[in-house]
């Protein structure tokens, strides 16, 4: 496949022809270089809304300066680490025992990645809004692509370092709708409410203006965005929500594109992109090792015993993780969801670098898990359960039907989610948190006190900003 879309993005620009545009952009662009004549057609707008997509990729560069998806950094290792999914051969990073702090560094990276994408969709949607030259449905659709990958980081920045399950706290997040200068740098937190209402309407705006497929599927499209909707409510979880997230999803099921895969690990070692499952992808470059050097050759987060334990008697026991050795560490439960090769001498595969951010199979545990905290159907939450775990290849489903109560058949959702969704899009991590606190202490004995199911405000932003406030339990 030739490579010509999210993550080349801004090395577009270098040496770029829209007016005064002179600088290689291979970020996002600057104020100066924003404000300049950068968009000024529909062309040079597609150009730097593929920048804002470079962003969602988490795209850079390696070690070695190679071009470089790094999606798998603070969407698979990190929060599959807090879920108890996955473990770090090199040792105690603090997120595997939950001994972070403000000066974490993968905390600063969640931080970042959040905030670089709010800050990149702000320069398009401030710069594309005076052009009048774009046709106006081509111009809606941009903008809304740009509300969605928005609300996407303030969602994922609410959900990390916000009190997301209390909509009445003080301790949302910095809600950013300007692009960043030296005048509006330093701002406040806002609500937890207001940042819930601040990603609804801007997910509500995204989903009338996108199309119900874009013209790849690493762009997005209005079901990904009711998706993602859904994500929000289930969080929140206030009144009404749990009603929303069933109607969203079985609008998703029913009358969406998209298919469940026959059998999900079709999905990551031979499909990819070209299974009906897939909502949204984050394409690699055609040339990037990053990830399968991370989990192949450095073993780097092999499987951990609970996600071992989960999948016994389960046929994902057979590929989502293989037994391997390493120079260095010894025999290891090698994470191999994504290759497909021999996990003992290692070659990358096809699809080792792919990424995915959205499959439709959230859509049916997510209103699962909706039914049971709603007081539902408990069949009817069961049958959709079922279904996921058919296409799994499990055919016994007796725990399942032995739920009796909705508790016990949330924690079975529950795992199904974090099973599915291990080492992918850290909805392992997010659906864990939303059993009561003991249950999910059960489920991850490292968690020991509620303060830590939320990052701490990384140091950096507390130094330079002094009108941001610490979560409680952290110092600066």
């Amino acid at each position: 496949m030739k490579y010509k879309n999210i993550q080349i993005i801004m090395l577009l620009l270098i040496t770029c022809s829209f007016g005064a545009c002179k600088k290689e952009l291979n970020v996002y662009p600057t104020t100066s270089e924003v404000d300049g004549n950068v968009i000024v057609d529909a062309k040079s707008a597609a150009t730097v809304l593929n920048g804002v997509y470079y962003r969602f990729a988490n795209a850079g560069v390696d070690y070695n300066n190679v071009p470089t998806v790094k999606w798998s950094d603070v969407n698979e290792s990190v929060p599959s680490e807090l879920s108890g999914m996955l473990t770090n051969s090199s040792g105690d990073d603090g997120i595997l025992s939950f001994t972070f702090n403000s000066k974490t560094s993968e905390i600063s990276d969640e931080w970042s990645y959040g905030y670089n994408l709010v800050n990149a969709a702000n320069g398009f949607l401030k710069n594309v809004d005076p052009v009048t030259s774009i046709p106006a449905a081509t111009k809606k659709q941009m903008e809304a692509e740009a509300l969605f990958l928005r609300a996407f980081a303030n969602e994922q920045l609410l959900l990390y370092f916000g009190q997301y399950n209390d909509p009445a706290s003080k301790y949302g997040i910095i809600l950013r709708d300007q692009f960043v200068n030296i005048s509006n740098v330093n701002q406040p937190r806002a609500t937890v409410a207001a940042t819930y209402t601040s990603i609804l309407a801007d997910l509500n705006t995204a989903i009338a203006g996108l199309p119900s497929l874009n013209t790849q599927i690493y762009y997005t499209n209005s079901w990904t965005a009711k998706l993602l909707e859904a994500q929000v409510l289930i969080n929140r979880g206030a009144s009404g929500d749990y009603a929303q997230v069933i109607a969203l999803t079985n609008d998703i099921i029913t009358n969406g594109p998209f298919s469940l895969e026959t059998n999900v690990k079709d999905i990551f070692w031979t499909k990819g992109f070209a299974s009906k499952e897939v909502m949204l992808g984050v394409q690699p470059y055609a040339t990037e090792t990053y990830k399968y050097l991370n989990n192949q050759f450095y073993l780097q987060y092999p499987a951990s015993d609970s996600l071992i334990s989960f999948l016994q008697n389960d046929p994902r026991n057979k590929w989502v993780y293989q037994t391997a050795n390493s120079p260095y560490f010894g025999a290891l439960p090698e994470f191999t969801k994504y290759y497909s090769g021999d996990p003992i001498n290692v070659s990358q595969t096809t699809l080792s670098e792919y990424c995915y951010a959205f499959r439709l199979t959230e859509a049916y545990l997510l209103q699962a898990e909706a039914i049971t905290l709603s007081g539902g159907n408990l069949a009817q939450a069961k049958t959709l359960l079922k279904t996921v775990e058919g296409h799994a290849g499990i055919t016994d489903f007796t725990d399942v039907d032995n739920a009796s109560t909705a508790a016990a058949l949330q924690v079975l959702v529950v795992k199904e989610e974090m099973k599915n969704f291990v080492g992918e899009n850290g909805q392992d991590w997010f659906a864990l948190r939303r059993l009561p606190f003991a249950t999910m202490q059960t489920l991850q004995p490292a968690i020991k006190t509620a303060t830590t199911l939320i990052f701490p405000i990384p140091n950096t932003e507390i130094t330079t900003n002094g009108q941001v406030i610490q979560n409680p339990g952290f110092s600066n």
